[in-house]
């Protein structure tokens, strides 16, 4: 049952970012670039829904903590990270929204992108041992690092809690909302404005 679930929810997640424009990789640039923020704003607006949420359900019981996964912040997950990013920006796509794209008109970088990202995680398994021996994953290891306390199991920069969650979810929410969606067309507005 746990494994339909995770395929009905995926096919779930993959019709949201279809129909969000999320798998469109001349959308991701223009994002990226920030030339159009309706994307940047449905993120927005979903991290901060989902921390509300999660906030929510904790103050009322209904969320467990030992359900949270939290991945160890070093040097190693740092330079993954920039990597990652380089190569977003430059192809216009992730795994999740290349997977995504498979359905339209981008099945090309789709598949080279899956293509890709499979390369990468099996020559990362590969030499995993090697940078391990390098330290890699030693040098700046802060532990399982959270921007707020939301257990005691791991560090985190904030000591607010699953309060300080719930106030950054209206605040990400509330700056969704404000947001234009081009930021060229309101300076152009303004400077008419002016004129």
């Amino acid at each position: 049952m746990t494994i339909l679930s995770a395929v009905a929810l995926g096919g779930l997640f993959g019709f949201a970012l279809y129909k969000s424009g999320a798998s469109d990789p001349k959308k991701l640039l223009a994002a990226l670039r920030l030339e159009d923020l309706t994307l940047m704003k449905t993120i927005l607006f979903g991290i901060g829904f989902a921390s509300i949420l999660l906030s929510l359900s904790s103050l009322i019981g209904l969320f467990d903590i030992s359900h949270l996964s939290i991945k160890t912040t070093n040097l190693g997950v740092i330079i993954g990270g920039l990597i990652f990013g380089i190569g977003f920006g430059a192809a216009g796509t992730c795994p999740g929204t290349c997977v995504a794209a498979t359905g339209s008109d981008g099945i090309k970088k789709a598949i080279s992108a899956v293509t890709g990202g499979l390369l990468g995680a099996f020559t990362f398994s590969l030499s995993y041992g090697w940078f391990n021996n390098l330290g890699l994953f030693d040098a700046m290891n802060l532990g399982k690092l959270t921007l707020f306390n939301l257990s005691e199991s791991f560090p985190s920069v904030i000591n607010l809690g699953f309060d300080g969650l719930l106030i950054m979810g209206v605040l990400l929410s509330a700056a969704a909302y404000m947001l234009p969606d081009r930021l060229v067309k309101a300076q152009y507005a303004e400077q008419s404005q002016k004129h």
